[in-house]
């Protein structure tokens, strides 16, 4: 988190839901982590705030930094030699760095402004080059941040060489602007599948997030069977199973799909509501904000 206030603790992990671990020394950058989970300073500074994450889903710690970048070129530099400094005492452990690098990356992180920034890219590619880090790629909107017609990627997340051993896959999504010139990230990672044997069945908790969910139980369970008792539940038990595969192919199946459709669709929206600020269209915004979130929940269900 990236505050522009002081630190108050019990507002924010009330309104979040999650238990402050800390800010950073000059109060720039926020840690909250969920319940059970743990986040323990290892290294605070100016640019960075690092520790090691523990968390009940996952087996092993990680190393854990979160960045807000100054910037100019020169200042940023500390930033960099962190970095390599933070790489000598990793031993092996996986890593995940990200936050507002403050730069970019490469000219196609870039749009509305021919600005020479070769230098500040050079930077910041040999720090992740001596880091031996990787971008995991994204999804969402290509830039992180609008303002007066220039775009930028100024923000990312990265990971070491032994995070993609440790989880079998990791997403990163850049989620929509929302009344800010700069929008959040959203960091998934899924655990290996250990299970051996077939393909056992899954009930995934997005469905119950579906507006359809209790109509398509109600209708499968209350039809009859002719069995009696113990049979009875049997068959209904294999009969909606069968039904809930059938409907989560049918709806869900290009979920992923439909948050793109509903980010395009809130870009528009946006738009239209830059352009004439009536009533309709915030409450347009609004709708398709919302849908959007109800989307990112269901497939974050899907990936837990």
């Amino acid at each position: 988190m990236k505050p522009l206030t002081s630190p108050n603790p019990d507002k924010f992990s009330k309104a979040l839901g999650m238990s402050y671990k800390g800010s950073n020394i000059n109060g720039k950058i926020w840690i909250f982590v969920e319940e059970e989970a743990d986040f323990v300073v290892e290294d605070n500074s100016e640019q960075m705030f690092h520790g090691r994450f523990t968390c009940p889903r996952i087996p092993n710690p990680i190393m854990l930094s979160a960045v807000y970048a100054k910037c100019t070129r020169g200042e940023r530099l500390a930033l960099w030699e962190k970095m390599r400094d933070i790489t000598q005492v990793l031993e092996e452990m996986p890593w995940f760095i990200g936050g507002d690098f403050n730069t970019i990356l490469s000219t196609r992180d870039r749009t509305g402004s021919d600005t020479n920034r070769q230098a500040e890219m050079v930077d910041f590619a040999e720090a992740i080059e001596d880091c031996r880090l990787m971008d995991p790629g994204i999804d969402g909107s290509e830039y992180t941040w609008a303002k007066n017609g220039l775009m930028e990627r100024l923000d990312r997340v990265l990971v070491s060489e032994t995070s993609s051993q440790l989880f079998d896959a990791i997403r990163v999504t850049n989620l929509p602007h929302i009344a800010l010139d700069q929008g959040p990230i959203l960091v998934r990672c899924r655990m290996p599948n250990n299970h051996e044997g077939g393909r056992a069945f899954r009930f995934q908790n997005m469905w119950v997030r579906h507006e359809g969910f209790a109509g398509v139980v109600q209708d499968d369970w209350m039809a009859p069977t002719e069995a009696p008792r113990l049979l009875n539940l049997k068959i209904k038990l294999a009969r909606i199973k069968r039904k809930f595969k059938r409907w989560n192919k049918e709806v869900f199946e290009n979920i992923h799909a439909n948050l793109k459709t509903c980010e395009e669709n809130i870009a528009v929206a946006q738009s239209e509501f830059e352009g004439n600020p009536s009533a309709r269209n915030r409450a347009e915004v609004n709708k398709q904000i919302a849908e959007y979130i109800l989307l990112l929940k269901m497939e974050e269900d899907f990936w837990g």
